[in-house]
């Protein structure tokens, strides 16, 4: 008499893991096929550009509006010379530029308490004959409107690059900062930044 002999019994355990093994393999290989596949044009690239580098191309800011006046003085103010200048003299240089407010700061007894701070190197960059450059450029986002019309905000990049007479340059951390420009007499002047 031939007698069969029963299969072993699978345990739970056993019945998952055979069925586990398989799908995270599958998983394992589509993530690798989809994260190598596409085509080698789309995937090789030049390098990162900067903000700076890719608005240089853009049309030259008008100081006659309101985001322009805001753009230019702010590029003046944070434009530094330690060489030859003191913290602060920056400010002094975008003068014509500046609202009242900004202007009754200035010829104040402490002229210096709203101007930007500059970098602890300020002193090795006079040392080193070096001077910070500043890129300024209005953000792309629309100006809130305010009850008056005489007065508009924007938000402002700044970029600064401090270059060595040997010609080696060093970028700073950029930064925004939020203008406030008036309508004068004279025009659009900025008349605070923070």
């Amino acid at each position: 008499m031939t007698t069969r002999r029963r299969a072993p019994e699978i345990t739970w355990w056993e019945r998952t893991r055979i069925r586990t093994i398989p799908a995270v393999m599958l998983v394992a290989v589509l993530s690798t096929v989809a994260a190598c596949g596409g085509d080698a044009d789309t995937a090789r690239s030049d390098g990162a550009t900067s903000t700076t580098r890719l608005l240089d191309a853009a049309a030259p800011v008008d100081p006659t509006t309101p985001d322009g006046v805001a753009v230019v003085a702010l590029r003046e103010i944070y434009t530094w010379n330690p060489t030859t200048e003191e913290p602060g003299d920056s400010v002094q240089r975008a003068r014509k530029w500046l609202g009242p407010s900004m202007i009754r700061m200035l010829d104040s007894s402490d002229g210096v308490a709203g101007t930007p701070k500059p970098s602890l190197q300020w002193a090795d960059w006079g040392k080193a004959k070096a001077h910070v450059e500043a890129f300024t450029f209005a953000s792309g986002e629309p100006a809130p409107t305010g009850a008056d019309p005489a007065v508009a905000q924007y938000k402002i990049g700044i970029e600064q690059t401090v270059v060595y007479p040997n010609g080696r340059s060093e970028e700073l951390p950029p930064s925004t900062v939020i203008a406030t420009v008036v309508q004068t007499p004279q025009g659009w002047r900025l008349d605070a930044f923070r």
